[in-house]
């Protein structure tokens, strides 16, 4: 394959820039195990050193080429509805592992690091860990605005949002649609929810008091 001619020299934070986009477009071409230091260095028209300056290893440059687009959908809204914008958020990073360049990249990675511990390690503080944190962040806000249960320990229940989005991103052909994102979300404010939890009309909590992680009721 010939390889494109080489970009123009760039310093400092375009430099930065232009090395991350010819990481991913390389990831995309090839896939992890295809990539390598030294061919984003003819890509972009540097030395390998130039590169090893910035980035220890190919893992940590293409993980920081990921993050470099991904940073937006990792990001949660706040408008005071945690229900609207937990659904916002998860759709919008549903379509983000599902399209380029996000999508065959991000699956690569996650194929490789079966194989690969340091990978595995590394993926996980930089993506899954920081997906979690985000998600356990915006619930815990609304927890004390008394959107959520102030009793619940929430850190299980972002772990269970997060990964029931990745295994359908990852490992299911379903999608991530609105009709699984409604139904998630439903089932997490039925266990968490304070919205008609006091209200002597409403049908009863469906969910389990373990979801919350209360005690059963005695069988009559």
């Amino acid at each position: 394959m010939t390889e494109p001619p080489a970009m123009p020299r760039r310093r400092g934070a375009a430099r930065t820039d232009e090395l991350l986009q010819v990481t991913l477009d390389l990831a995309a071409e090839v896939g992890y195990a295809g990539l390598s230091i030294e061919a984003v260095g003819r890509r972009a028209g540097v030395g390998k050193h130039t590169i090893y300056r910035r980035w220890p290893s190919k893992a940590a440059l293409l993980l920081d080429a990921l993050s470099r687009v991904w940073t937006s959908d990792l990001d949660y809204r706040d408008t005071g509805d945690v229900r609207g914008d937990l659904r916002e958020q998860f759709l919008r990073s549903g379509r983000a592992l599902s399209s380029p360049p996000i999508g065959p990249v991000y699956r690569a990675v996650i194929a490789e690091a079966q194989a690969d511990p340091t990978l595995r390690a590394t993926l996980h503080e930089r993506f899954l860990a920081t997906v979690e944190q985000s998600t356990l962040d915006r619930i815990t806000r609304a927890q004390h605005t008394g959107e959520l249960t102030a009793e619940a320990d929430l850190e299980f229940a972002a772990e269970v949002l997060c990964g029931a989005l990745y295994y359908r991103s990852l490992l299911s052909t379903r999608p991530i649609d609105e009709a699984a994102v409604d139904g998630l979300l439903d089932m997490f404010m039925a266990a968490y929810g304070t919205t008609g939890q006091d209200d002597p009309d409403s049908p009863g909590d469906p969910v389990s008091p373990t979801l919350r992680g209360g005690a059963e009721p005695p069988v009559a």
